[in-house]
């Protein structure tokens, strides 16, 4: 079943909230003249974590916070000259809603897997800045934003994470484990650092 989701069609829900098996879909219509805006919309729709039915259609689990994001791009493909509707929607087929819940999950999987392939290389990078004896504070800065840019990363999956993925638990451990990994190598350059300073004395 279908509705138009605007005005008093729509019953409201608690901010943040998700109404089960409930969903909101958002269809819309970009120029073809546009190309780089049907890019950036599309990137925004990817970034909320919404689910692609088929081109330029989306689904994302009813709630005020989507809604209100659908509405803001709703403005913007209408700023780019295009069309975009959104509805409200609901399935009468046995088992829809559980596989659309794992085709989100699945998505997000995909994304956790991502994380921790990061990760892996992070740790790998301070090894090998280990093994060509870089010990300086300018390598620990380096290191520290790169962990900051993971758990950046991390939390804007863990964001649109909406039914909670098995593989966020194993991205949030890995990337923890990085944060280890980091410490132990400052301590390791502050020891060394140490040792220097006193030979100079």
């Amino acid at each position: 079943m279908l509705q138009e989701a605007n005005g008093s069609a729509v019953d409201p829900c608690p901010a943040s909230e998700l109404q089960r098996d409930v969903w909101l879909l958002l269809i819309y219509r970009i120029p073809a003249e546009h190309s780089s805006a049907r890019t950036t919309i599309w990137r925004e729709v990817k970034r909320l974590g919404a689910l692609s039915l088929q081109h330029a259609v989306f689904l994302l689990p009813l709630s005020e916070a989507n809604r209100a994001a659908y509405d803001r791009l709703s403005r913007r493909i209408e700023e780019y000259g295009g069309e975009a509707t959104i509805l409200q929607a609901t399935s009468s087929a046995p088992g829809w809603d559980q596989k659309t819940v794992e085709r989100f999950n699945g998505a997000r999987d995909e994304e956790y897997e991502e994380v921790v392939d990061e990760t892996e290389r992070f740790r790998e990078e301070i090894e090998r800045e280990r093994r060509k004896g870089k010990f300086t504070f300018a390598e620990l800065e380096d290191e520290e934003s790169n962990l900051e840019r993971l758990r950046k990363y991390l939390a804007q999956v863990e964001a649109r994470d909406t039914f909670d993925a098995l593989g966020g638990g194993r991205a949030a451990a890995e990337v923890d484990r990085c944060a280890e990994v980091l410490e132990a190598f400052a301590q390791e350059i502050y020891d060394r650092q140490s040792a220097l300073d006193n030979d100079t004395l």
